[in-house]
């Protein structure tokens, strides 16, 4: 008779890599924070004005705020979005925002798996320290949409 012992899975969480992961989620929200900075500084208070001193299109009826139909701060993506007449009659638009909200939405869902890995197998009441990157994020969300 041979003495086999019971192997033990690779999948458990020990709380060295429930830190770990708690690290990650960590990391992962500092481009989720960024967007609604971003978005902060694309409209600089006022999106009109923004989108004057901004870059214009070279198609432009004129160089200036006649030629500014609209501009608006934007939430998805958190930006802003301007447009103006063209020469050829039609409308050039203009927005900003997509490779940062990109970048967010990925880090989001970076954020939950790494918070899920990091709750896994946790008492109670580690459990609100775990959430605060998921907290943080969602936090962000709202701060761009409001």
């Amino acid at each position: 008779m041979t003495n086999q012992q019971p192997e033990r899975s690779s999948r458990t969480t020990t709380s060295g890599s429930s830190l770990v992961f708690f690290i990650f989620a960590c990391l992962g929200v500092l481009p989720v924070l960024a967007m609604p900075v971003f978005q902060y500084f694309s409209v600089g208070g006022n999106a009109e004005y923004a989108c004057i001193t901004g870059p214009v299109p070279p198609d432009v009826v004129t160089q200036g705020a006649t030629s500014l139909v609209e501009g608006h701060k934007t939430a998805f993506p958190a930006g802003r979005y301007c447009e103006w007449e063209s020469l050829s009659g039609g409308a050039l638009t203009y927005q900003t925002g997509w490779i940062t909200t990109i970048l967010a939405c990925v880090a989001t869902a970076f954020v939950i798996g790494m918070t899920v890995l990091a709750i896994r197998n946790h008492r109670p009441r580690r459990l609100f320290v775990a959430l605060i990157p998921g907290l943080l994020v969602v936090l962000s969300w709202v701060a761009v949409f409001v």
